[in-house]
């Protein structure tokens, strides 16, 4: 029999395809969907582990945009090219205007593995490390593996240390790993020290050993005393193991304490004329449901939530579209914007049929943001409707990130808010970090300075700090979290109805420290 297989066919061969026709891409992609779940990279770091039901690729302007989302989570690349390989597509992309590029590879199983493999030979590499750096230390165990049940993920290396006649708990974190899992470690050690008491009893306190420790130390100056918790910077490189002492935002150096003096607030209401003139302007095309916020240098206009058009203030420009997809606002392309206004207002809407389209699930915090924001004394009878702050920018030297809803009790104490919709392990530090940062600039009198809250004395108290989240959106390890801060953080629990789209009603309310 004629074989069919040409001589030079070699099975171990893998065969590449450089694509960057974007309809080909399209059908590459939509292609790979049809075999269903697959893990999302993005630079060689797991962004998520996908249904192939909440991805999309559509053409936005002649732009090829992918789109991925979950529960409490949206991302948007613009693609340049593709590289098809079996079970596998790697995406040239580009993000923030064009400004970076990155490579998306979506695939299955392998990409799995190797992080498996990686993580194995880490916790063995970092045990090696810190029996040579830390004398009387000795690590009895060290774990990868998930464990769901105790909500243990295999991203940190799990560990039982022994220190003469004590027994400590440790949690690790690679270098490798993205920020947020590193920044993760405390909440993952604490949940493992839980864990370990559990199965075996008296365990002295945790040990936390990550490349990467500013965000981790900020958080422990918070804790209370009733967890001893030890940070080390961990330098795989160089194979050394540092202790890192808890700090606040006042103990950075001079250098941060300048860079904070020249960070830029925007002042409430204030524009230059002829932006807020441009702001107008696109407002009037659906004054009921177009809303405005400052955010840096740009203006961000908004239906419900989500953001359909951006003005640039120095440069007087406006750029229009949602996520990647944006284009610069002309004469010849209003109606396009016109058109999107409106195809918004009616997919975007509680009552939508079609709720698994990403312009109904994208930024979905956010839609929940504006709805509290319009009438907050929903969620607290005790706030002032009349000062309600959205996305307020709050800096620890260089670093801006954004809160929110920043808020006032009509006794004049502030009161901070972190909106969730999902499950989030990592909500109460990331509220933490907020809470930090807000409390940071009162006690300097920085708000009032910069024309929040104008005409108001704010009482001399912490601010309060509010976890919103639908009732049964709040993570099981919540509690356990809250409860390791500090009282001089007063947490509270507030849940609401699942069906917050139509209106938000509390459903729960409950101190967590």
């Amino acid at each position: 029999m004629t074989s069919l297989v040409p001589n030079c066919y070699n099975p171990r061969v893998i065969h590449r395809t450089f694509i960057v026709d974007l309809s080909r891409i399209k059908y590459e992609f939509e292609l790979f969907l049809l075999g269903g779940e697959f893990d999302l990279f993005e630079d060689d770091r797991l962004v998520a582990k996908m249904d192939a039901g909440y991805s999309t690729a559509e053409f936005s302007y002649g732009k090829l945009i992918l789109s991925c989302w979950g529960d409490g989570w949206s991302r948007s690349w613009r693609v340049i090219s593709c590289e098809l390989s079996p079970e596998r597509l790697t995406l040239e992309c580009a993000k923030k205007m064009g400004i970076k590029r990155c490579a998306l590879t979506l695939s299955r199983g392998a990409g799995e593995r190797n992080a498996l493999q990686s993580r194995n030979q880490y916790a063995r590499k970092l045990s090696a490390m810190i029996e040579a750096s830390l004398p009387g230390i000795r690590v009895e165990q060290a774990v990868t593996a998930r464990n769901d049940r105790s909500h243990l993920s295999g991203v940190h290396a799990r560990l039982v240390i022994l220190d003469r006649n004590k027994r400590i708990a440790g949690v690790g974190v690679s270098d490798s790993e993205l920020q947020p899992n590193v920044d993760a470690a405390l909440a993952a050690g604490l949940t493992w020290l839980k864990e370990l008491r559990r199965r075996r009893g008296s365990v002295d306190g945790l040990m936390i050993f990550a490349p990467r420790c500013d965000t981790i130390a900020i958080r422990l100056s918070a804790l209370s005393n009733k967890t001893k918790v030890l940070l080390f910077r961990a330098d795989e490189t160089k194979g050394t193991i540092d202790p890192v002492s808890p700090f606040d935002q006042g103990d950075l150096n001079d250098r941060f304490r300048k860079a904070a003096r020249r960070a830029h607030w925007p002042r409430p209401g204030m524009l230059p004329q002829d932006c807020a003139m441009l702001v107008e302007s696109v407002r009037r095309l659906a004054p009921d449901h177009i809303e405005a916020h400052h955010r840096g240098p740009w203006v961000c206009l908004s239906i419900r939530g989500l953001e359909i058009a951006r003005v640039w203030i120095s440069r007087l420009r406006v750029e229009f579209g949602i996520g990647e997809a944006r284009l610069k606002l002309d004469h010849r392309n209003e109606h396009e914007l016109e058109r999107l206004i409106q195809e918004t207002i009616s997919r975007r809407r509680p009552e939508s049929e079609l709720r698994n389209e990403m312009m109904f699930r994208y930024q979905p915090e956010r839609w929940l943001e504006s709805i509290i924001s319009r009438d907050v004394t929903a969620l607290d009878p005790t706030l002032d409707p009349s000062f309600v702050y959205a996305q307020v920018p709050t800096y620890r030297g260089e670093q801006r990130t954004f809160i929110d809803l920043l808020a006032l009790t009509r006794e004049g104490r502030l009161v901070v808010m972190e909106l969730k919709v999902s499950e989030e392990t990592e909500f109460p530090f990331q509220a933490l970090d907020y809470w930090l940062r807000v409390e940071w600039h009162r006690v300097r009198g920085d708000f009032q300075r910069r024309g929040y809250f104008e005409g108001l004395n704010l009482i001399d108290a912490p601010p309060l700090l509010y976890l919103v989240a639908p009732m049964f959106r709040f993570h099981e390890t919540t509690k356990l979290l809250a409860a390791s801060i500090h009282q001089r953080v007063p947490i509270y629990r507030i849940g609401i109805n699942e069906d917050w789209r139509r209106g938000v009603r509390v459903l729960m309310r409950e101190r967590l420290n």
